[in-house]
């Protein structure tokens, strides 16, 4: 696979993509781990722990593992953005409880987690690239910083994470990934960046609603 040519141009470029996908990204993920916490029946601190967690534990460990700094500690306005979209998620829902209704929860953790997973996974992937990694290490970046949150906050409000599961996360990442790259060698970085996002987005939600999941072994005790 060839890694785009990364110019000062397209840096600055790259930069604001990232910005913005980081902003979009953790809105959406905070409301996202703010309904888990609510349904998983867990107070407001729940909810304000799994909206900073899914938001922020993905680039996280993705800073850690490429020597960067953790972005949430250099920029603190992800902090609390991510906080006060999880209070106000959780104020929300409780001063109008119909919001909760199984039906409106399911579509609404639905179209959170697909948003928060195509910008993440394209902020994980463009961060890898403005430091100098390969494209495969950028593609495994992405896919690292769209469902690192999403699986410790499972694993906190105790449901087997469903990244492990025949639900398409990974894979929607993995070709979201490959797609951006790839049309970044023939296409301006925001296009590409819109596209892939897009891609990523639909194909999440499709996934979901025709129940597109890979195979799994069933043994005897299932």
């Amino acid at each position: 696979m060839i890694t785009p040519q990364i110019t000062q141009h397209t840096i600055e470029h790259i930069n604001s993509i990232l910005s913005v996908s980081l902003i979009i990204g953790v809105i959406a993920c905070s409301i996202s781990g703010a309904l888990r916490a609510i349904d998983s029946r867990m107070d407001i601190t729940g909810a304000l722990l799994l909206a900073f967690v899914i938001s922020n534990a993905g680039g996280t460990f993705r800073d850690l593992i490429l020597g960067a700094p953790v972005f949430w500690i250099k920029t603190q306005y992800y902090i609390w953005l991510s906080l006060i979209i999880g209070a106000l998620t959780f104020i929300l829902c409780y001063f109008n409880p119909k919001l909760l209704s199984n039906k409106r929860l399911n579509q609404m953790v639905l179209i959170t987690d697909a948003i928060g997973l195509g910008v993440f996974c394209l902020a994980g992937v463009e961060k890898s690239l403005i430091l100098g990694q390969s494209a495969p290490i950028a593609i495994i970046m992405g896919i690292w910083t769209a469902v690192g949150g999403g699986i410790i906050a499972d694993v906190i409000s105790n449901r087997v994470p469903l990244v492990f599961s025949s639900e398409l996360y990974i894979t929607v990442s993995l070709f979201g990934g490959i797609l951006y790259i790839s049309l970044c060698t023939f296409l301006p970085s925001t296009l590409s960046a819109f596209i892939a996002v897009i891609f990523m987005i639909s194909f999440r939600m499709l996934s979901v609603k025709y129940h597109w999941k890979l195979p799994i072994i069933k043994t005897h005790n299932q």
